[in-house]
C-alpha cells in the first residue's frame, strides 16, 4: 500500500483548481474506472475518454507501480507515442504556415498573438473577416485546438480550414457570404509546448483543460495561479464577444455537448443537442458511431471534467461551446489526416455558420454595459435569463423564434426590442438592431 499512500498525499496537496500533475499517461483496456476509484476520490488521478472497450488514466510519478502492485493491466501510452509518431510538422513549422497565410491573404486574414507558453512559443489566433483590420460589429465565432498537446489531429485540421477559406474566398459562395458577415478566430494549437513534448499536459505537466475557473467551485473567472496558457486564452476571450465555438480533441470520435462538470441540464440542451447533432451529421464515421448514438454525447453522462474550457465559457462569458472528438487515436498516421479534414470539412463549415442563428443589437455610444433580459415568445413563452453585455453590443445564440430583449443600462431607464432569430439564414453583418 505504500504507493497508494504516497499517492494519496500528491493529490491532497493540489490547490482547489489546479490540475492533476501529469506525468504517466496510461490505459487500461478492459477496465471501469471502479477499478482506480480510490485514487480518483484522492483528486491524485484524472480520466479520459471512458469507453467500453477501457479508459485513460493520468497522474503523477507513482500510479504506474500502484497499477502494477493490484495487478491491474495497463499499457505506458507516452512509451508507445514516443516509438511511431512522425511526419507532423512542429510548432514552429505550423507558425509558419499561419504566417504565410496571412501574408498571402491579407484582406481577410490578420495573425494575432494573444501571448506565449510556458517556453515562449507564440500563442497564434488567426483572425478572419472581410475587414480584417476593422472591429466590425459581426457575430464572432471560434475554434481552438490542441490544449492537449497529444491530442493533434485537430491542429492539422484548422490549419486546412484556414488555407481552405484563404483559397476559395471570392470564388465560392458559402465561404464568401460567411466571411463577408462574420468574424472568425481560429487557434490551432492552444498547447504547442505539449505537442513538441508529444504529451498531454504543457511544459508544467498540467492538463489545461483541468485548469479553467469552474462553476462548482469558483465564484468568480479570475486568471490568479492559473498556467500561463489558460491565462492568456482567458484575458483573449475577455476582449471578444464571442457567441460560438468549438474546440478539438482526439481519442474518440463524438461531438460532446454542456454540461462537462455537474449532471444538471443546460439551460439550452435541446438547442445545443441540435447543434452537436449536425455537426455529426455531416461526418460519416461520427454519425455511425456505435459507442455513442447519433454520434453524440452529454459531457458529465461520459464522465465528469472540473475546470474545462466548454462550460467556463459559457457561464462567464455567454459562449456557447461543444467539444468535438476528432480521431480515435490521438496521434494518427499523417497520412491520415486528409481523409480525416474530409470527413470534418462540412461539418466544420456547417457549425461556423451556425453563429448566424442568434440575434443582438449595438450601441451608438461606446463603452457601454448593462443586463439584457431575455423572454422567448413563440413557438413558446419561455425566460432564457438574464446576461450581461459589455462594449457597446450583444449577441447570443438562440434557437430559431421570436424574442424580447430588455436591456438595462446604468443610469437609463430600461428599454425593450423585439427580435427575430431564424435558421439557415445569414444576414449581412449578422442579426443586430441598432440603437442610440
Amino acid at each position: 500500500m505504500k504507493p497508494l499512500v504516497s499517492l494519496v498525499l500528491i493529490g491532497l496537496s493540489i490547490s482547489s483548481f489546479a490540475s492533476v500533475k501529469i506525468q504517466e499517461e496510461l490505459y487500461l483496456p478492459s477496465q471501469r474506472p471502479e477499478v482506480v476509484k480510490e485514487l480518483i476520490d484522492a483528486g491524485t488521478i484524472e480520466i479520459d475518454h471512458v469507453t467500453s472497450e477501457g479508459f485513460e488514466v493520468y497522474g503523477p510519478h507513482g500510479v504506474a507501480k500502484y497499477l502494477d502492485s493490484k495487478n491491474i493491466v495497463f499499457f505506458d501510452m507516452k512509451a508507445i507515442r514516443k516509438h511511431s509518431l512522425s511526419g507532423y510538422p512542429s510548432s514552429a513549422q505550423i507558425a509558419e504556415k499561419m504566417i504565410a497565410a496571412a501574408a498571402k491573404y491579407p484582406k481577410i486574414m490578420k495573425l494575432i498573438n494573444i501571448g506565449k507558453s510556458v517556453k515562449g512559443k507564440d500563442l497564434l489566433v488567426m483572425k478572419i473577416s472581410d475587414n480584417v483590420q476593422a472591429e466590425e460589429i459581426e457575430p464572432e465565432f471560434k475554434y481552438i485546438s490542441s490544449m492537449h498537446g497529444d491530442e493533434i489531429t485537430g491542429r492539422e485540421l484548422t490549419v486546412k480550414l484556414i488555407e481552405e477559406i484563404g483559397q476559395k474566398y471570392g470564388s465560392d459562395q458559402e465561404i464568401t457570404e460567411l466571411v463577408d458577415n462574420t468574424e472568425i478566430y481560429i487557434m490551432p494549437s492552444m498547447n504547442p509546448d505539449g505537442s513538441d513534448m508529444k504529451q498531454r499536459g504543457n511544459a508544467n505537466y498540467t492538463d489545461l483543460n483541468r485548469n479553467f475557473p469552474d462553476m462548482t467551485r469558483d465564484t468568480e473567472s479570475t486568471t490568479a495561479g492559473r498556467q500561463i496558457e489558460v491565462q492568456n486564452i482567458m484575458k483573449f476571450q475577455a476582449t471578444r464577444q464571442f457567441s460560438l465555438s468549438a474546440n478539438f480533441h482526439g481519442g474518440t470520435i463524438v461531438a460532446n455537448y454542456p454540461w462537462d462538470s455537474k449532471y444538471d441540464v443546460h439551460p439550452l440542451d435541446s438547442f445545443v443537442k441540435e447543434l452537436s447533432l449536425g455537426y455529426s451529421e455531416l461526418n460519416p464515421e461520427m454519425k455511425s458511431s456505435t459507442e455513442f448514438p447519433g454520434g453524440i454525447t452529454n459531457g458529465a453522462a461520459w464522465y465528469v471534467v472540473k475546470g474545462g474550457m466548454q462550460d467556463w465559457s459559457y457561464v462567464w462569458h455567454n459562449d456557447l461551446q461543444i467539444t468535438v472528438e476528432l480521431s480515435h487515436q490521438k496521434w494518427p498516421d499523417y497520412s491520415e489526416i486528409p481523409n480525416f479534414y474530409k470527413n470534418n470539412r462540412d461539418s466544420m463549415v456547417y457549425f461556423m455558420k451556425e453563429v448566424h442563428r442568434g440575434a443582438g443589437f449595438k450601441t451608438l455610444r461606446p463603452n457601454t454595459s448593462g443586463i439584457v433580459e431575455i423572454t422567448q415568445n413563440a413557438p413558446v413563452s419561455k425566460k432564457m435569463g438574464s446576461f450581461a453585455f459589455k462594449g457597446s453590443e450583444f449577441y447570443k445564440v438562440m434557437p430559431e423564434g421570436d424574442y424580447t430583449f430588455k436591456i438595462s443600462e446604468k443610469n437609463r431607464s430600461p428599454r425593450t426590442i423585439s427580435v427575430r432569430v431564424e435558421k439557415d439564414l445569414i444576414q449581412p453583418n449578422g442579426n443586430f438592431i441598432t440603437l442610440d
